[in-house]
């Protein structure tokens, strides 16, 4: 039914904008708990990729010493790219999810100490020197000097990356769920 004065019609308009504006608005109550449900979902999926990563790290460690020592070796070659391929993404995506997510909310929240976010930031960029130094090379085709190096930083990294979930489950995932839930 069209409004019979311009003043009508204006009042109208008025209060369905009106209606618009505060519908688009959520309540910061209303997003504060669905920014903490977000990194509450994400902290457990990171948890249940750490989980994952145990043989593959343990393989990858295997591979990278002995290559380092004797990089001809065709089976650990073939075990260091296998592990490699399935440790890649996986870390990237951990890293990203954890330096773009999880640490800013954590920071903001004040759940954890300064020191403590600098350690982690800190093993962090650790772990990202450790990739660099893998990225590009070719466990099955590359020259047995390029490989043993590579094996080597596969092996530290391996390690790193142990010490690191090692950290996480015993020290952050357990901040970050007394933060979640308090």
């Amino acid at each position: 039914m069209p409004a019979s004065t311009p003043e009508a019609w204006y009042r109208k308009q008025t209060r369905e904008m009106t209606k618009v504006t505060t519908a688009k608005k959520p309540s910061s109550k209303r997003a504060k708990f669905s920014e903490t449900r977000k990194i509450r979902n994400l902290t457990e999926e990171l948890s249940r990729q750490e989980y994952g990563l145990g043989m593959p790290l343990l393989d990858a460690a295997v591979a990278g010493v002995i290559l380092g020592f004797k990089p001809s070796d065709r089976e650990m070659r073939e075990q260091a790219q296998r592990c490699w391929e399935i440790l890649k993404p996986r870390l990237n995506q951990h890293l990203l999810s954890e330096d773009e997510t999880v640490l800013p909310w954590a920071e903001d929240a004040g759940g954890l100490r300064p020191e403590v976010m600098n350690r982690i930031k800190k093993s962090h960029s650790e772990m990202r020197s450790s990739i660099a130094k893998l990225t590009g090379v070719s466990f099955e085709e590359d020259p047995d000097k390029i490989v043993a190096v590579a094996g080597k930083a596969l092996c530290v990294l391996a390690v790193k990356l142990d010490d690191l979930i090692d950290s996480e489950e015993m020290r952050l995932l357990p901040a970050l769920r007394r933060m979640l839930f308090a």
